[in-house]
This record gives structure tokens, sequence and C-alpha cells, in this order.
């Protein structure tokens, strides 16, 4: 499903780069439904379906599958065909499912292998992990109690710690990215998935778009970073902003700014007012309200410059001092950040939506 941030109008199964209204670039999200697919498919002749399962996280349909030559059952991710235009598109996608499959972390789901159907549509094998992704609880409009998020902060700033030490990025993280279940000692155990748009940064490809929906400006606008969102740039920091919006949207049971559409998203992050979470969890302490708010600060220079740091900074808070990132919620752009963010912040909301049309260009 390809929508366009400015207009909001979607489109499905046509393949476009830009809005024919208006000239945006179109936002894939991931909905796409693909090749008819339903239990006793066969996919590359040796998962058959079992079941098909709630998104968790990144592009494509979720499947449970049986992988009959090794006995076990895998969720199988299968992308849309036309997430791939070419054979450069196929080798991208290969090249960074490989590389995701050499990750080894207790907080990344595994991913066995990858391929192709017939019909030219990319799929991963994963590890089937138990437990629910954390987007059902926001969905629910329940929240996390203290010693919960804290605990979900933790492991998954493990996960990407992982993830960056090995040169991948996320580039999709959300609560749906999230799955949260137990150990068999009963102890609470998160592991992170939906690498389905990961960059390998080591690779040298400057394309800024994920490898499933090459050409297009992908990702979840909720939970991109400003930099992202209007310079095409992506490091690190970009999985910990999405983090931040997640942790406050799993803490406050909605997200730092109140938007109904994409391109008010855009306007609410260059005027830079998030709702402080004290507003909505006054049980929590101020000091870890103050280390989620520095992960999605919306300049990058007073943001995380990485896991490791925010991992310590997170042994503090616990420890009762104060982070080291002290950004409190305002949340403005530095003297150093491009002019146009200033402007942006006296536009309306379609109006910032064109701006951005305008600045990918």
């Amino acid at each position: 499903m390809l929508v366009c941030p400015v207009c909001e109008k979607s489109f499905s199964g046509v393949n476009l780069v830009r809005c024919p209204n208006d000239g945006s670039p179109l936002y894939a999200l991931g909905t796409d439904r693909g090749p008819p697919l339903g239990p006793g498919t066969r996919i590359a002749g040796k998962y058959e379906i079992v079941s098909e399962v709630a998104r968790r996280g990144g592009a494509g349909r979720t499947f449970i599958a049986r992988q009959n030559n090794l006995q076990r059952n895998v969720e199988l991710r299968v992308l849309s065909p036309e997430s791939v235009k070419g054979p450069s598109d196929q080798a991208r996608f290969q090249r960074e499912v490989a590389t995701w499959g050499k990750l080894q972390s207790d907080h990344l789901v595994r991913l066995y292998d990858s391929g192709f159907t017939p019909e030219g549509a990319p799929y991963m094998a994963l590890e089937v992990v138990e437990g629910g992704a954390l987007g059902e609880l926001t969905r629910s409009g329940k929240t996390l109690d203290v010693s919960t998020l804290k605990v979900v902060a933790r492991q998954a700033l493990l996960g990407l710690a992982a993830a960056h030490e090995a040169g991948v990025l996320h580039r999709d993280l959300s609560p749906d990215a999230l799955i949260f279940g137990h150990r068999p000692d009963g102890t609470s155990h998160l592991r992170l998935t939906g690498f389905g748009l990961a960059k390998h940064v080591a690779t040298g490809d400057e394309d800024p778009t994920a490898i499933t929906m090459t050409g297009n400006f992908i990702g979840n606008p909720a939970y991109m970073a400003p930099e992202w969102m209007l310079e095409g740039k992506v490091g690190p920091g970009v999985d910990l902003f999405a983090l931040g919006i997640t942790l406050y949207e799993l803490a406050a049971g909605t997200r730092p700014v109140k938007v109904t559409t994409n391109s008010e998203a855009l306007a609410a992050y260059i005027k830079g007012k998030p709702t402080p979470l004290l507003d909505y969890r006054p049980d929590l302490p101020r000091a870890l309200c103050t280390f989620i708010e520095g992960l999605f600060a919306f300049d990058p220079r007073q943001r995380y410059a990485d896991a490791e740091t925010a991992l310590r900074d997170l042994d503090a808070v616990e420890a009762g001092a104060v982070p080291s990132v002290r950004v409190g919620v305002s949340h403005r752009p530095g003297i150093l950040t491009r002019p146009f963010l200033l402007i942006g912040a006296a536009l309306g909301a379609a109006a910032a939506g064109t701006l951005l049309a305008f600045l990918l260009r």
C-alpha cells in the first residue's frame, strides 16, 4: 500500500514513486497483499503454510509454516512481488537478509532462510518466538508499568546494540517489532523482529530507501527521525529515535504528538512540541521520562549517539542518577539545523507536507 503524505490518498498494486495528484514521494506502508496465499500453500517447495498471523512489524504478510525437511515450524514473511524491480534489487535483498541472518543476539529474532517465490515475491523464514507483539498492547489502550517499561527499554537497546555492532540498521522499529514473552524460568524476554527494511551501513549503498520497496521513500512516518524524513540521512540515531517514540507510546498509551495525518506528524516534529511524558504518567520517575525523551530528541545532536551510551544512561537512571542527555521536552532544532526546518515551523500541516515533497524531489 502506497500512501501520499500530502493528499492522504492510497494506491494499491500500482508501480508509482510519486503521487500522481501532487508529485509527493509515496510512503510504502507494507500492506500490499501480494499473491493469494493460505493454509496448504507451498513456498519454494519446502515451506507449507499452516496459518496467517498478525503482522509483527515490517512489510508483507506473516504466516506460521511447516518446514517439512527439518520438521520444524517457522515464521514466514512474504513480501509483495513489487518489492523488487530487477536483478540489482534482488541482489540487494539477498545481501541484506544474509547480513541479518548472521546476527547473533538473545534479543533478535533469528533469520533462517530467504529467497523468492515463482511469482518473484521475496520471502524470509524466521525463528518462531513465543509471545505477543507489543503493538497489540498499544492498540488495546493498555500501558506498561514502570518495571516492565525498564525491561523493554533495556532489552530493546541490547538488541539494537548487537545489530548496530554488525553494521545493521533496523529502520522500522515500532511496538509491532517488539515481541515480548517469557523464558522457561519465567523471566521477561524481549526480541526485535521486523528487520525487513534493514540496511547494512557497511555496504556503501547510499540509497535512503529500503530493500523492500526500492525507489519509494518508505517507513512509518510516526516513528521516523526528522533527519531521515527531511534529508534522507540514516544512522543508528534513526533506530534510537523510533525506540524513544515506541517507549513513550508504551508508557503513555499515545505518541508524543497528537496527529491524525502524516503531514500533521511532520509539522509537529518540525515545531518540536511533544507533550511531556510526565503529563500522562506522573507515576514514572522523572529521570526515566528524561531518558525516553532523550532517545527521540528532534535534533540528532541532542539524542543518544548509540545504543551502548543509552544503555549506560539507563543504568544510571535505575541507580537514581540524572541522564546525561538532558533535552527536556522542547526537542527544538539546534542552530546548525537547516534553516528550512525553522521555516517549516511556521507552516500549517498541509504546507509542511508540501515542503517535504519539495525537499525530496
